[in-house]
């Protein structure tokens, strides 16, 4: 899609807001600002996939974005979920090497792109902006490591056990989680069928309520028992 049309004041002023680059001066607001392009990314569109080399990092200005790995027998795992104001993409800027996952749009989304040698040169300026970058980088590939350690060692009900806890605790309206089997099954890394299924059986056990894009959860005493099997 076409790049979207934004002022350089208000784009200054939403960079001001984005946690990474709270330590930045106006000038280097600016810089960015002047170099950077918005862009709109419909829903279920890719920003970027795993292997594409790494040209820009990324701030969602609005809507959502899943990271995700292709594992070696051709299934998405999703390793991380990212909403407005979060910044992404620098790890293959940093590492001067190739995108280490994929980047889709849960919903239709905005996103801020800033150019490599810019974002990198105001890092070098800024050393308590590397350091955030750094430590937020950290975070991320833990809890990567945390996704893929579970994908090797867990089986698929305790993975989506776990998934569904941790969206649990994410969201707003505890117990209520939005998001289709589709989408559930990219977290857990299996087939739509497999997720279906296990679900089906959690649904007559009494363990939940599951509807169009909805999953109610009803008992979690029983997720979190399944979880550590």
């Amino acid at each position: 899609m076409p790049d979207t049309r934004i002022s350089l004041v208000d784009l200054t002023t939403f960079l001001r807001r984005v946690t990474v680059f709270h330590d930045l001066d106006d000038a280097a607001l600016h810089v960015l600002a002047r170099v950077a392009r918005v862009k709109q990314i419909p829903r279920q569109s890719y920003l970027f996939y795993q292997d594409d080399p790494g040209e820009a990092a990324y701030v969602i200005r609005a809507g959502e974005m899943a990271i995700l790995i292709t594992t070696a027998d051709g299934r998405e795992l999703v390793i991380n979920e990212l909403r407005a104001g979060e910044c992404f993409g620098e790890i293959a800027l940093l590492t001067n090497a190739p995108r280490t996952a994929s980047a889709l749009a849960r919903k239709d989304s905005e996103v801020v792109i800033l150019p490599r040698a810019e974002f990198l040169s105001e890092l070098e300026r800024h050393p308590k902006v590397m350091r955030h970058v750094l430590e937020v980088t950290a975070q991320r590939l833990r809890a990567s490591t945390e996704r893929e350690r579970a994908l090797a060692f867990f089986d698929a009900p305790a993975r989506l056990a776990r998934i569904l806890l941790e969206l649990d605790r994410a969201a707003s309206d505890k117990g209520y989680i939005t998001l289709s089997q589709d989408e559930l099954a990219q977290h857990v890394g299996v087939a739509r069928q497999t997720t279906a299924k296990i679900l089906g059986q959690w649904r007559r056990a009494g363990s939940l309520l599951t509807g169009r894009g909805k999953i109610v959860i009803l008992d979690r005493a029983a997720l979190r028992k399944r979880a550590q099997q």
